[in-house]
């Protein structure tokens, strides 16, 4: 697997060459000791390209660009929207959720979130964003999630609405009848092959550790695009109910492989 670094201000044509971000140049030379002639994979603003380096210093790397390398984002644009969880929970979610295909991520201050962030929002963003850009880098992404935070409900879904995202798929354990894949597969036959959406956009909403509060929970029943969901009879952590739903989002949208 060849190292990955992105330089979104990096021209993208043959032959061109770019100056790897301090701290990457950084990690580039003194961590990983690459040489002249090693290859590696540069993400620009235009996607994935194969490099190889072509000078190190102490405290730089210059790479030349060579060819377009094969993209392996998700088809599926899903947004996942967390319910902001206590401890180190969320830079799991935010790691964990990147790697296996997350487009974005909404990070509401849920009624029932334990944490609040009040005048902390700013250096946990930039946090969590770096947490999102290292899980990129590691699982091979081509592109770095975004990282937002809201704390009205209302604005969080009417951003949502303005970016396309078709449905709000909502885990909720009070729910029992209706099921993620049954959730996906019914809006599916109703709107996707009708309409020849290529795309599919979707948010997935995690409460956090206390679950939705009542006038949440009555904010989706009363939204159109919302649909209430359930993973079956366990019970899953905060930090693992997202992982999952992503998971099988994915897989139905035939982004996981098989």
């Amino acid at each position: 697997m060849l190292p990955r670094v992105f330089v979104p201000h990096a021209g993208a044509q043959r032959h061109h060459e770019i100056q790897l971000g301090e701290a990457d140049a950084h990690h580039f030379a003194r961590v990983l000791r690459v040489k002249p002639a090693e290859q590696l994979v540069v993400v620009t603003l235009h996607g994935p390209w194969l490099a190889e380096i072509v000078q190190v210093s102490k405290d730089a790397v210059t790479a030349r660009l060579l060819e377009q390398y094969p993209s392996s984002e998700p088809a599926a644009h899903i947004v996942m929207v967390q319910g902001v969880a206590k401890g180190d929970k969320m830079e799991t979610i935010v790691q964990k959720c990147t790697e296996v295909g997350a487009h974005s991520f909404v990070l509401y201050q849920a009624e029932r979130s334990v944490v609040k962030l009040d005048g902390k929002v700013e250096n946990k963003l930039a946090r969590w964003q770096k947490v999102a850009r290292e899980a990129a880098m590691q699982s091979q992404r081509d592109a770095i999630p975004a990282v937002r935070y809201e704390t009205r409900l209302s604005q969080l879904c009417e951003g949502l609405f303005a970016a396309g995202i078709e449905q709000f798929i909502v885990l909720d354990e009070a729910e029992r009848a209706v099921g993620l894949v049954n959730a996906l597969a019914h809006f599916d036959a109703s709107h996707r092959v009708s309409e020849g959406t290529t795309r599919p956009k979707r948010a997935i909403f995690i409460g956090p550790e206390g679950g939705w509060s009542d006038a949440e929970r009555a904010y989706f029943e009363a939204c159109e695009a919302a649909v209430l969901v359930t993973l079956g009879p366990r019970i899953l952590r905060t930090e693992t109910a997202g992982v999952a739903a992503l998971a099988i989002a994915l897989a139905h949208f035939g982004d996981m492989g098989g």
